[in-house]
């Protein structure tokens, strides 16, 4: 399989697969002597700082993904609920120019109901990339799909870390959602919190949420994700 140009992870899958139905059969398989090829190196989410975002994001030359970015860092949405977003979930708040502006949503992939927040940093970009067009509220804020920017950010990855990597890219856009939680954790900000704002389940008899106190620690915590 390796000399048809099956990937690693494909040959593994395979071998294991067949392992399974001489398992079901009772047929005993040994893989002592069958050399299998190692698994491709999977890396882990890169541990950011917040100057270290700013670096990342100076990077890029492009408002639309650089806005992405910004949105992600400050708001802690995954990359499938924020290309979701249209101009009517922003423009009460957006229009009047209310900062941090409250984002009151349900996750894409859960349903679940939260709040969360865009900061300074995210809606000074944002109005650069939305200005000079015809907003309506079905107006979607970004016209890029995941994968463009999984692609956009592995190509400044690679600008940032100063040559390729193996593997997944460290600096992926779920690795700006992961910095989120790490940056409010080590501000010491209640977990039940920062779980709730990220659109998490919490246990209904231990969640401290109303809507009045999301946003009140939602406006406390916004300046540790901003830039400057």
């Amino acid at each position: 399989m390796q000399d048809r140009g099956y990937a690693p992870k494909s040959i593994n899958t395979y071998v294991g697969a067949v392992q399974s139905l001489a398992k079901y059969y009772d047929i005993p398989i040994s893989m002592r002597f069958i050399s299998r090829p190692p698994a491709k190196a999977v890396h882990k989410k890169h541990p950011w700082t917040i100057e270290e975002i700013g670096m990342f994001t100076s990077l890029m030359d492009n408002i639309q993904y650089k806005c992405v970015a910004a949105c992600i860092v400050q708001s802690g949405l995954s990359i499938s609920d924020l290309l979701g977003l249209r101009y009517g979930d922003i423009k009460g708040e957006f229009e009047k120019g209310i900062t941090p502006l409250c984002l009151g949503l349900s996750r894409k992939k859960t349903n679940i109901p939260f709040l969360t927040f865009l900061g300074s940093w995210a809606l000074s970009l944002l109005r650069r990339h939305l200005d000079g067009k015809n907003l309506q509220d079905e107006t979607p804020l970004f016209t890029v799909s995941t994968r463009a920017v999984d692609g956009y950010f592995a190509r400044t990855a690679t600008k940032f870390s100063g040559g390729e990597f193996e593997g997944r890219n460290p600096y992926s856009p779920h690795s700006l959602r992961a910095a989120f939680r790490m940056i409010l954790s080590d501000h010491k900000v209640d977990p039940l919190y920062i779980e709730f704002w990220m659109g998490h389940k919490v246990p209904e008899q231990q969640s401290p949420m109303s809507v009045k106190a999301a946003k009140a620690g939602g406006k406390h915590t916004a300046h540790w994700l901003s830039l400057g």
